[in-house]
């Protein structure tokens, strides 16, 4: 047995993330079915509530959506704003406690002990409070989920959504875990769950209940560390600085299967493009570029590119992607494109090889930092590639009446 709170975690889930910050800068659109679109406006990337009822799932294409959903209204997503929108979440967040551990752009865990004797209120009434202060602030509404350790918490949050509250203490853990399948639990999924089952582990809680080396036994070393928090322990801490991506990647699909490698070549360096920018944002330098590819049939392919030395250099990386681009497999149908930056190393310092002219790497440097402001102030795509604008339906963001500046 194990107190109420010798450890409180909070998770703070904002609801319907994207569809969420359309309705606070729409507020006429609340309670009429909202989608937001993804990448190239091929499928519903978030949905508002009356949205979901329509029968509208995420990921679906967004034609069957229009079918299912006619009279939606239909936004093509602003990431920059949702982006902003986190930053000033998480920033609220933190002046209620200064351990907040950031899980996506809209879950962060937050660290609650103390906090109760420093605002002399229950854990309850201090989510209650966040939740006014987000609402008030930013137009979202946000669920909370309390226990004592991260996975706990985050099972808590998916009962009461949305705007909801639910706490878990350390004595409430068995009734909890008694009411909710093993598949509940984050990391089981339907195969391990079915996997349990064969064995009569059906609830969470006769997982928690089962022994320690059958549960190795079944789901290895994974499944020990879950079936740890199960019981009240902590196996996942509590990490209020982000490690820096060892990978960056931008993916997305064609509004339809195509042929022209010329289209998958401009998807794919319009997703360098994205790529570069948070490569640049994190301080890193890529040493290899892999253009990533899926066909007709749902095959992977990934075509990679290894630099002599790492890099952050928009003109290598696009000089590359051209590269990538002549290895195509020419007979094939293809769903989707993207790019991977991987071997990433921070940024400090690029090492000159003996003949590299460092003239021309300062004019490099010069000329992307003034593509990245004037597409930091003006929106991504007004300096952007000629080889994107082979892609016939991905449209500029940002001031759209303006001509872009296509290099």
């Amino acid at each position: 047995m194990i107190g109420n709170w010798p450890n409180t975690i909070a998770l703070v889930d904002a609801d319907y993330f994207y569809a969420n910050c359309e309705l606070a800068r729409h507020p006429e659109w609340r309670g009429k079915p909202v989608m937001v679109l993804g990448r190239l406006n091929s499928c519903i990337l978030a949905k508002s509530p009356e949205a979901k009822k329509a029968g509208i799932g995420t990921a679906m294409a967004a034609w069957d959506a229009r079918k299912v959903c006619p009279h939606g209204i239909f936004v093509e997503g602003d990431f920059r704003y949702y982006t902003l929108m986190s930053r000033r979440l998480m920033e609220i967040l933190r002046r209620w406690s200064p351990v907040v551990d950031v899980y996506s752009v809209d879950e962060a865990f937050m660290d609650l002990n103390g906090l109760r004797g420093l605002y002399r209120k229950p854990f309850d009434q201090i989510a209650r409070e966040i939740q006014h202060e987000v609402h008030e602030s930013l137009g979202i509404t946000v669920s909370f989920g309390i226990s004592v350790n991260k996975t706990l918490a985050k099972m808590a949050v998916e009962i009461n959504k949305p705007n909801g509250i639910l706490a878990v203490p350390g004595k409430g853990i068995d009734a909890f875990l008694a009411t909710l399948p093993a598949s509940e639990i984050p990391g089981i999924g339907f195969n391990r769950a079915a996997l349990l089952e064969k064995f009569g582990i059906r609830t969470a809680l006769q997982f928690a209940r089962w022994p320690q080396i059958q549960i190795e036994r079944l789901l290895g070393k994974s499944g020990l560390l879950l079936w740890r928090e199960m019981r009240g322990e902590i196996s996942f801490p509590l990490q209020s600085e982000s490690a820096p991506p060892k990978s960056i990647g931008r993916t997305s699909s064609f509004d339809h299967p195509i042929s022209s490698l010329d289209q998958v070549h401009g998807l794919a360096v319009y997703h360098l493009e994205r790529a570069f920018e948070s490569l640049r944002r994190n301080h890193l330098l890529t040493g290899e570029l892999v253009l990533h590819l899926r066909d007709k049939e749902f095959h992977i392919y990934g075509i990679p590119h290894r630099f002599e030395q790492p890099t952050d250099d928009f003109g290598e990386l696009v000089s590359a992607m051209r590269e990538l681009a002549s290895k195509i497999p020419k007979s094939h149908i293809w769903r989707s494109a993207g790019a991977m930056l991987v071997r990433l190393t921070p940024a400090t310092g690029r090492q000159l090889d003996l003949f590299e002219d460092p003239q021309k790497m300062v004019r490099s440097e010069q000329l992307t930092e003034a593509r990245l402001k004037l597409n930091e102030r003006f929106g991504r795509t007004m300096v952007r590639s000629g080889t994107t604008l082979l892609i016939t339906n991905a449209k500029p963001k940002g001031n759209e009446h303006r001509l872009p500046i296509v290099l």
